[in-house]
């Protein structure tokens, strides 16, 4: 009785599973997304508990700036100057928890975000993620440079993955 039992409540389980994920709606990200733009802006934030010299908002911002350009793509300086509707941007995000007073987690996240339009209602809706690589890094002071070499690997990644498709 008991592997009746069992079978039984893994069938239940699936099915729930079955419904919930039938309704769930697919949006496609990555470097299908990427296809067609003519090139980027970039926002950087860098919160202030990551006092690193090498890891200011500002020198972060350059770098990521220079690794897509030295990479061929086109950085805008402003949405003025991006001619694409979709305005697209990419965006890098970090944010700190202390661990210790000698260690600190920090997630990482890179988005590609854009305008895109709803085929359903022609709505256009307004800054969506479609392309993303985001992780959490042990650090320990003063290690900024080791998170500036993570952003700059996965801005690597979309370089890769822009290529692909262009």
């Amino acid at each position: 009785m008991v592997p009746f039992r069992a079978s039984a409540c893994s069938l239940l389980v699936l099915l729930l599973f079955d419904v919930e994920a039938s309704a769930q709606l697919f949006v496609p990200t990555g470097r299908d997304t990427l296809r067609g733009l003519p090139g980027v802006e970039v926002a950087v934030e860098v919160p202030t508990e990551l006092p690193y010299t090498d890891l200011t908002t500002t020198a972060l911002h350059a770098a990521v700036e220079q690794r897509l350009r030295n990479g061929g793509i086109t950085v805008y300086a402003s949405q003025k100057a991006n001619p694409s509707d979709a305005k697209a941007y990419v965006y890098v995000h970090l944010n700190a928890l202390p661990l210790s007073a000698h260690m600190q987690a920090v997630a990482i996240q890179v988005h590609l975000r854009q305008t895109v339009r709803s085929i359903v209602t022609g709505s256009s809706i307004v800054n969506a993620m479609t392309w993303d690589q985001h992780t959490v890094a042990a650090v320990t002071a003063p290690d900024g440079a080791q998170l500036r070499d993570l952003v700059l690997e996965m801005i690597d990644h979309f370089i890769d993955d822009w290529r692909a498709v262009h």
